[in-house]
């Protein structure tokens, strides 16, 4: 069934003041179908200016962003006569402008103001998962322990990249760009090899 992004993005539009639940359930549904999509043709054109395949996956971060705070596409405006076309753009677009602001002053549109760590063991997940609520001492161990079992037969590049997408990457809300920083200069890998690692860790774990 072919996903409609228009309608998409306009439920993300009119859910986010009332139904902030239902618009990031739109987001992600329309994240999951242009995304990829989005990241090829930001690679191709980084490509052409000669920059590296990181300036890439952060200006598809950043156009998306920009999309969740501003889902304002008119397929009016476009000279697409297919919605699918149009949308995808619409989001290239949005991210030469991104590629601009980033040669121009080193961030985007939306710069992240917090400076969030990497979650590299089962009690930094646990601490911050649960960082808002009272959890008892024996609860916590004996979710560590469980957590310490599943992640039993993984690295540690493997664990520190599983945990911290299960802490950060939510509906409406993308890996912050500092912290896949932090990822790539840690293991020495680039964003693909990230993608690559988390899906064969969640094939493991989640099956």
């Amino acid at each position: 069934m072919q996903i409609d992004g228009e309608q998409l993005l306009m439920a993300v539009a009119m859910n986010k003041a009332k139904n902030i639940e239902e618009a990031r359930n739109a987001f992600v549904k329309f994240c999951s179908c242009y995304e990829e999509r989005a990241a090829q043709m930001a690679l191709v054109h980084c490509n052409k200016w000669k920059k590296p395949e990181s300036i890439a996956y952060q200006i598809v971060q950043c156009a998306f962003q920009k999309i969740w705070q501003y889902p304002t596409f008119n397929k009016s405006k476009s000279k697409c006569k297919d919605t699918d076309r149009a949308i995808l753009n619409w989001i290239f677009w949005i991210m030469v402008h991104e590629l601009t602001l980033l040669s121009q002053s080193g961030d985007c549109s939306h710069p992240e103001a917090e400076d969030l760590p990497l979650i590299t063991s089962p009690s930094e997940f646990i601490g911050e998962f649960f960082k808002d609520e009272y959890v008892s001492d024996e609860s916590f161990e004996r979710m560590k322990v469980e957590l310490e079992n599943r992640l039993s037969k993984l690295n540690e590049k493997e664990i520190t990249i599983y945990l911290t997408y299960k802490i950060y990457d939510k509906p409406g809300r993308k890996v912050p760009r500092n912290v896949l920083n932090k990822l790539r200069a840690r293991y020495n890998i680039t964003q693909d090899g990230i993608r690559q690692c988390l899906w064969r860790t969640k094939e493991q774990i989640e099956g």
